[in-house]
């Protein structure tokens, strides 16, 4: 790929310098949210290798600059030094053209530029976000999708939305790879059955909509990504095909594990089961 022909700023690369000396810090000064990310390892591997949980606070420490700087950065007109496109699933949805649809991603790479990419492109792109514990934060995220035509759809009120969203065309995105507690169902992930939404599964069998799925991986400085998509065929039901999609998602994982969000309690099972039950820092009863 190559390198945009103007240089980063000063102020960009003073950003990644910073980022990179607070990373390499963070596992001892947020060591709750380290002693979540061991035991997610060690549930994932069997073992929790020190230099892969440095990496991954290095990445989300950067891909959080990118993010910061995406604006000043980014030129449409130079999108493939940016974006590197690849997997069927962008060419799979210009040929069809679908009347909506539904795509399944993950905390991956940098999801927040991962849909704004693909707004960029021309598709109509819905992300089914969660509000941020902290408002301003929040509102922030939010500013920033609505500025890449991008209108977030609360998860609170997800499926009567994204019904109405992919009826109105639109590619409804989920990050369907964190905990959905009772609103889940169990299938396998690294082994381990995990509380996964059957959302998108759901949605795509009962309008008969085509199912995306990909991620995202940082590249290069001066926000350069590589955002994979693949079709994936809408077949069997809703278990079925929910345990297809947390495989493929796995398997995302297990090929940038650096670049996955790793500090969420993936593999605690619902509240009734945890009730009363001593945990581990993952959320596991021990």
């Amino acid at each position: 790929m190559a390198a945009p022909d103007a240089p980063s700023p000063p102020s960009y690369r003073a950003a990644l310098r910073a980022a990179r000396l607070a990373a390499a810090i963070a596992p001892e000064l947020l060591w709750g949210r380290s002693a979540v990310a061991r035991e997610n390892l060690r549930l994932a591997f069997g073992r929790a290798e020190p230099g892969l949980l440095a990496a991954v606070y290095r990445h989300f420490a950067v891909a959080a600059v990118d993010l910061l700087f995406f604006r000043r950065l980014f030129n449409p007109m130079r999108f493939q030094e940016h974006f590197r496109m690849e997997g069927d699933g962008l060419a799979h949805y210009r040929a069809t053209r679908p009347e909506g649809a539904v795509f399944v991603t993950g905390h991956f790479g940098n999801w927040e530029l991962y849909g704004a990419a693909f707004r960029h492109l021309g598709i109509p792109v819905a992300p089914v976000a969660r509000p941020l514990a902290v408002p301003w934060l929040d509102g922030a995220m939010d500013r920033f999708r609505r500025a890449h035509g991008q209108e977030s759809i609360p998860k609170r009120d997800a499926l009567p939305l994204a019904l109405k969203a992919i009826r109105r065309g639109v590619c409804v995105a989920f990050l369907a790879d964190q905990a959905a507690g009772r609103e889940g169902i169990p299938v396998p992930f690294f082994g381990r059955d995990a509380q996964t939404y059957a959302a998108p599964a759901a949605l795509a069998l009962k309008l008969g909509v085509p199912l995306y799925a990909g991620y995202s991986t940082r590249i290069g400085d001066g926000i350069r990504y590589r955002c994979f998509a693949e079709h994936v065929p809408v077949e069997g039901d809703v278990e079925s095909l929910t345990r297809r999609l947390n495989a493929i998602l796995e398997g995302y994982v297990r090929a940038c594990p650096e670049q996955w969000w790793w500090f969420h309690r993936r593999f605690k099972p619902p509240k009734a089961a945890r009730r009363g039950r001593k945990l581990s820092p993952a959320g596991v009863p021990l």
